[in-house]
């Protein structure tokens, strides 16, 4: 029987079982898809991956936490009084941080560091934080994400990656590595060059790609 499309959740594990040719890894399959995840996260930065939020300061506060979601900043605005600036970031131990900004001025530089963003110098108002997002997780309760959609065989590829490391398999563990970074780097400058949009609409070579991928594991 033909395995489905990866979809969701669901049809990732179908697939999953199927490349692998196995059927006493089900157990690990959530571990496998959790540490694939958190490598997507550290490689992928695309305009899928961004989000923004506001965060305040007031009462003289130094800085404000970040979302539980933040991977990389973007960009950071300040917003007070109707007037709306654009922050550079600096290191925290940059002269720029230290003492060369005016101290009675608006923000002008920004660090992030210990799960804050700190403007320089510190002002009440709103700052607008553009920033990269953690991929929201695979679950049973939310079997769906953006990049599964988009490019549902990133997500396989990353996974059967982590499931032959976990089987000591160096070799496989290694060129489905190297599939997975192939096709970040691919998915990335498709992304840049404003195509990704148009991923959903090739399904069939999607599924030829993996057909394709299959034949190497």
């Amino acid at each position: 029987m033909a395995v489905p499309a990866i979809t969701d959740l669901s049809s990732l594990k179908l697939n999953l079982s199927d490349y692998l040719a196995r059927n006493d890894l089900e157990d690990y399959y959530p571990t496998f898809i959790e540490l694939a995840e958190k490598r997507l996260n550290s490689a992928l930065k695309t305009l899928g991956m961004q989000g923004a939020t506001d965060l305040s300061i007031a009462n003289g506060a130094q800085s404000a936490a970040l979302p539980n979601d933040y991977v990389e900043w973007v960009r950071v605005q300040f917003t007070a009084g109707g007037r709306t600036l654009g922050l550079r970031y600096m290191e925290p131990n940059a002269p720029e941080v230290t003492h060369r900004f005016r101290p009675n001025g608006p923000p002008q530089f920004y660090t992030v560091t210990g799960g804050v963003l700190s403007p320089v110098p510190a002002r009440d108002g709103t700052y607008r934080l553009t920033y990269y997002q953690r991929l929201p997780p695979l679950t049973d309760g939310a079997p769906t994400n953006w990049l599964i959609v988009t490019a549902p065989q990133i997500y396989l590829y990353a996974v059967l990656a982590e499931a032959y490391a976990f089987q000591k398999d160096e070799e496989k563990a290694g060129v489905w590595t190297k599939t997975t970074e192939d096709r970040l780097a691919a998915f990335v400058a498709e992304s840049s060059s404003g195509k990704v949009g148009r991923r959903i609409e090739r399904a069939a070579e999607d599924a030829a790609e993996m057909a394709a991928a299959k034949a190497i594991g």
